[in-house]
């Protein structure tokens, strides 16, 4: 009688075991550890082996793969969820929590606008809608070059400039709704 054939798990087969390397080596070499071949998640491995997988360590992992990825796509929180053995709800439940994450494609530059009391008083949301009929798009959504995300904030501690709206790591202050023109034909074309 034969013995049954054993089986690798398929994280097995997606994350070997870490190889050694040789003394002096200051990092590992990038080889690709998903079934795609993306390197990138070559890099998450080693980010993953750094937390040494603890379920404590979620939050400093989706940094790093979002820093690696651009966004939290499906394939990476399953990724994440299966190499740290936690539930997939629990890691989009993390991921859909905080703002700062994203579980869509960003633009290069994040366009945020305060919405906290001074600013919405003030007209922050007919500053965010013009924002959104100047670039094309809405509250949440990248523009179709992929260089502009519009996004809101409860609050940029920027009460004295409001409404306040932050372009990457410039803070723009005091922008009525009726200076949003002018503002995306002078100071958006910084960035482009």
């Amino acid at each position: 009688m034969s013995e049954p054939a054993i089986i690798p798990s398929a994280t097995a087969a997606i994350t070997p075991q870490p190889a050694t390397y040789a003394e002096g080596a200051t990092t590992a070499p990038m080889l690709p550890h998903h079934p795609s071949g993306d390197q990138r998640f070559a890099s998450l491995d080693q980010t993953l082996q750094h937390y040494k997988y603890e379920p404590t360590a979620l939050i400093q992992v989706l940094h790093a793969a979002q820093h690696t990825f651009g966004y939290l796509a499906p394939d990476v929180l399953r990724y994440i969820a299966g190499a740290m053995k936690l539930p997939l709800a629990h890691v989009y439940g993390v991921t859909t929590f905080y703002n700062f994450f994203s579980v869509v494609p960003r633009g290069k530059y994040q366009i945020l606008v305060c919405t906290g009391t001074t600013c919405h008083v003030r007209g922050a949301a007919t500053v965010v809608e013009r924002l959104g009929q100047q670039l094309g798009i809405e509250r949440g959504e990248t523009t179709k070059d992929g260089l502009f995300s519009l996004q809101t904030a409860r609050c940029l501690g920027a009460c004295a400039l409001a409404p306040a709206v932050i372009v990457g790591d410039d803070v723009y202050g005091k922008l009525t709704p009726d200076k949003i023109p002018r503002f995306c034909q002078k100071e958006l074309k910084k960035y482009a």
